[in-house]
């Protein structure tokens, strides 16, 4: 269920952050307020965070209704926040902060490690045990003085901590918001990166605690524009790539759902730097386009881009799988000349190298013998890479060449040239030497009319003891050479090539118009085609 209103304090009365979208004339153009970035999630999540914040902390849950609630609130200015696997014991039931506060002091006093926690109730927890009998143990000592006495077993908590000292215990089987206490302070910080919004952190079956960036939408492209573009390029490319940015996020909200997020803060969805990765060009240049998006048809595109295009972008379906009509290849007139290493790059991969990448996914075709691109597309990018083999062949299609490569392969702009060779081997006799074999790489005729190449494997001459054949053997490559150009998959907008258009005068609705064939570039706020 999405955020609809919050009642968690000031700080997040401020931030409305709502996931309608903005009014628009065409229904099918949502454009979510608030974004879910994953920070930590699967083998990056831990088992605790560290947190700070100048101005305190407020911790809340999601109601039935799309709420957030407050439960509790600390000015302390570090915390921790722990996936907790121990034992309690909990003493009390109470519907608010203020009637178990007065009871949380009573028992306080006689138990130094009581403090306060919430599972839809308050409750006053004593421990923690690391055992259940040391558990049991516990509860019979305490059970002689407190009748309203319960056990608490781990499966569920969240326990908050100032390093000293446990304030705060989460025992609900639903996520924890922990956002600013004071709206003045600066954004919050988790490992030692700040930034905008909340923190919400889950406890996921076989995993560590996930912990996720609840962020306003426009504040979320703030860290994204320039942790995918330098801050320093012209402002017309800085725009566009905030309009791709915004229709990307908008269009994949939910892309992580079985996290509980929408988006990575990395290159598997969006490269994202939080509070710190902020500079004053790029945050001009999303709110400059605020609420703008890409659309074709009515809807919003699929705003794929990606570094450097080669020459060329590529077609959708030359790279991933479908026909996508706004994601058609173009020159890339102005992409060269920014970055050398982009411009033109070259790989090398030893036969035995390849041999090996082949095994390591489970394919054996013998020795190698040839590497070579056996299909192209329009745009010149390799669409078939095929390995030959003493085996048998094997085919990499499309995206998989460089995923099969690796990340030295930055893009499929490329042609690949072995070290062999093919040779004529035949006996030259003169009167200055004895008989000596030489290796010719190709056999020429000349006669009236001229020189005439002979291409021919298999080649015959005529001498004094009758016909022989001369016969082309091939010396097989040890060394393949992967000549190439770009970086990326090469579908959608450029940004090399973007950074190109705008200084040459071109505004970002023009870029964009021309990497996405026939789309329309929408305000969403104020209902318009730009």
């Amino acid at each position: 269920m999405r955020l609809k209103k919050f009642i968690i304090g000031s700080i997040i009365s401020v931030m409305i952050l709502t996931l309608s979208p903005y009014p628009t004339a065409n229904a099918d153009i949502s454009i979510p307020k608030v974004i879910k970035v994953g920070l930590f999630y699967g083998q990056t999540a831990k088992p605790s965070y560290q947190l700070s914040s100048s101005g305190g902390f407020n911790f809340a849950y999601e109601d039935n209704a799309g709420n957030l609630v407050n439960i509790f609130s600390t000015n302390s200015q570090n915390i921790k926040v722990v996936k907790d696997d121990n034992f309690y014991l909990m003493v009390g039931s109470y519907d608010n902060l203020y009637t178990v506060n007065a009871d949380y002091a009573k028992v306080a006093s006689q138990i130094a490690n009581a403090f306060i926690g919430f599972d839809g109730k308050y409750h006053i927890y004593i421990g923690p045990y690391l055992t259940l009998p040391d558990l049991e143990s516990a509860y019979e000592i305490f059970s002689k003085d407190y009748s309203n006495i319960a056990k608490v077993l781990p499966d569920k908590n969240i326990l908050i901590s100032n390093g000293t000292k446990n304030l705060f215990l989460f025992n609900m089987k639903a996520d924890l918001y922990v956002s600013k206490l004071n709206s003045d302070s600066t954004p919050l910080a988790i490992e030692s990166k700040r930034y905008r919004g909340m923190f919400e952190f889950r406890r996921q079956q076989d995993s560590d605690m996930t912990a996720i960036n609840v962020v306003p939408l426009e504040e979320y492209l703030y860290g994204v524009v320039p942790g995918e573009m330098p801050a320093s390029w012209n402002i017309e490319a800085l725009k566009a790539q905030a309009v791709a940015a915004r229709t990307y996020a908008a269009k994949n909200i939910g892309r992580y759902g079985r996290y509980g997020f929408d988006l990575t803060d990395d290159d598997k969805t969006q490269v994202y730097k939080g509070y710190d990765g902020e500079y004053p060009s790029t945050s001009k240049a999303v709110d400059e386009t605020k609420g703008v998006v890409a659309i074709y048809q009515g809807s919003l595109i699929d705003a794929l881009y990606h570094s450097h295009s080669g020459g060329y972008t590529e077609d959708n379906n030359n790279y991933f799988s479908a026909d996508v009509p706004y994601l058609k290849g173009v020159e890339d007139k102005y992409v060269f000349g920014y970055s050398s290493a982009n411009d033109s790059w070259t790989v090398t991969y030893t036969k035995d190298q390849i041999k090996n990448m082949l095994l390591s996914k489970g394919q054996y075709i013998g020795d190698i013998v040839d590497v070579k691109v056996t299909e192209k597309s329009w745009t010149g990018r390799a669409i078939t890479v095929t390995i030959y083999g003493t085996k048998g062949t094997f085919a990499l299609k499309k995206g998989d060449i460089r995923s099969f490569f690796g990340l030295k392969i930055k893009s499929t702009m490329i042609d690949i040239k072995g070290d062999g060779s093919s040779e004529f081997e035949v006996y030259v006799t003169s009167s200055y030497s004895d008989s000596q074999k030489v290796s010719l790489k190709e056999i020429n005729i000349q006669n009236s009319t001229g020189i005439t190449k002979v291409s021919k494997d298999t080649f015959y001459v005529i001498g004094a003891n009758g016909v022989k054949e001369l016969k082309k053997t091939d010396k097989p490559s040890e060394v393949y050479t992967i000549n190439g150009s770009g970086y990326g998959h090469g579908v959608g907008l450029s940004q090399y090539g973007a950074r190109g258009l705008a200084d040459h005068g071109y505004n970002y609705i023009y870029i964009l118009k021309y990497y996405y064939k026939g789309i329309e570039v929408y305000d969403t706020i104020n209902n318009k085609t730009l």
